[in-house]
Order: C-alpha cells, then sequence, then structure tokens
C-alpha cells in the first residue's frame, strides 16, 4: 500500500513550532467536538482541550508524520475524556448526597432543542462505545465510511453495519422517548 505523505504544513521537518500551530488551527474544531462527544461537560472543555493539545505538544516528537494526524487526536482525546469523566465520577460521589434542583417549565423553542439534543446524548449513552463512536463521526463530524475505517483501524464492512446498527438503536430510542413525553 503507497503512503501517503504528511501535508506540508505538518512534515516533521518543518519548523515545530509552525508546523504546532498549523495543526492546532486545522484540528481544535474536531478535537473540541469530539470531547463533547466523549462527555467531557461544558465547563471543562476548554482545560481538556488545552490537556490534549499540551501532550501533541509534549509528544511531538514521538508522532509518526506519515499517519494521520487525527488518528492521533483521537487517541488522546479518549485518554483525557476517560480521565476527566473519572475526576467527575469521583465528585459526583462526594455530592451525592445534596438534592438537585427542580427543573423549570421551558416555553421556548431553544429548551425544546435543548431536550432533543440530550434525548439525544441519552441515546448515545445507551449504545454501545463502538457504535456510538461510529455514528458521531458519520451524523455528526460528516466523515465517510473509509474515512472512518482508516481512522478506527476496522474493516469497512463493520463500520458500514455498525453505523446502520447505530442509526436503528437512535431512532427507536428517540421514537421511544418522544412518545413517554407526549402522555
Amino acid at each position: 500500500m503507497a503512503r501517503r505523505s504528511p501535508a506540508p504544513d505538518l512534515a516533521p521537518s518543518s519548523a515545530p513550532r509552525e508546523a504546532f500551530d498549523a495543526l492546532y488551527r486545522r484540528e481544535l474544531g474536531f478535537v473540541w467536538r469530539m470531547l463533547r462527544y466523549h462527555g467531557v461537560p461544558d465547563a471543562a472543555i476548554e482545560d481538556a482541550v488545552q490537556d490534549v493539545f499540551l501532550i501533541v505538544h509534549r509528544r511531538w516528537a514521538d508522532w509518526d508524520h506519515d499517519r494521520s494526524p487525527r488518528s492521533w487526536l483521537f487517541g488522546i482525546v479518549r485518554r483525557i475524556a476517560a480521565a476527566q469523566r473519572r475526576s467527575a465520577s469521583r465528585h459526583q460521589r462526594r455530592i451525592h448526597a445534596v438534592p438537585s434542583p427542580e427543573p423549570t417549565p421551558a416555553f421556548d423553542e431553544a429548551a425544546a432543542s435543548r431536550r432533543e439534543l440530550e434525548q439525544l446524548q441519552r441515546a448515545l449513552a445507551q449504545l454501545d462505545e463502538k457504535l456510538a463512536t461510529v455514528f458521531v463521526l458519520a451524523e455528526i463530524e460528516g466523515m465517510s465510511g473509509p474515512e472512518i475505517a482508516e481512522l478506527l483501524g476496522a474493516k469497512l464492512n463493520t463500520v458500514y453495519w455498525r453505523l446502520r446498527t447505530a442509526r436503528t438503536e437512535i431512532t427507536a430510542a428517540m421514537a421511544a422517548r418522544a412518545k413517554d413525553s407526549e402522555r
């Protein structure tokens, strides 16, 4: 298989600062979205993004520049998000005794949209991680099947099966939640 040449602004021979800055500008949105998808709370996203790019900067020399930067970033994001979830879980256990406030009724479209997003997040949380990952990469990130297969190191048919299964399960979960909310 022919090896792809790295992007010119990320070549290992280019100045590390300029290459890092180019990677940061190009992939910041991807890192931000993947951290949100992996459950990092909105209040902690900026810190998590900073953690990801600190690791990237520190490990720049270890990166195989012939590989996709998104593959490398995706792995770092998953580890940072897992650490954030563990930290949040410990925090939640400490404040578990405090009752949560009663929700106030929402009357505008923004609240309805927020509820739909929350329903989608709950439906995604119920999915197997592999199914949810493929769904998010395809439906939210707009990546193609071959891109997802390369990113995850999975067979293309497996990616398509996971995507079809995830769509079916998400659709069923969203329909069930909509039916429950009508009652």
